[in-house]
């Protein structure tokens, strides 16, 4: 496995969706900050809670860092 695809692995957040950090952080770059309106668009939180305290702990350091 290159680098590439192993980043991309550990960016996933969400592995019922397919969820990376990285679309979180442009949704949240691009002034979407309700987690409900995220998970609605990336799938991210919405189906077996595995990410659930990542997803939320993303979103809080943006409004923190912001």
């Amino acid at each position: 496995m290159s680098d590439n695809q192993a980043n991309v692995i550990d960016d996933v957040i969400c592995y019922c969706s397919g969820t990376t950090a990285q679309q979180i952080k442009q949704l949240l770059d691009d002034g979407i900050t309700d987690p409900e309106r995220i998970s609605r668009i990336t799938g991210a939180a919405s189906g077996c809670g595995g990410c659930e305290y990542e997803f939320q702990q993303l979103i809080a350091e943006h409004i923190q860092a912001a």
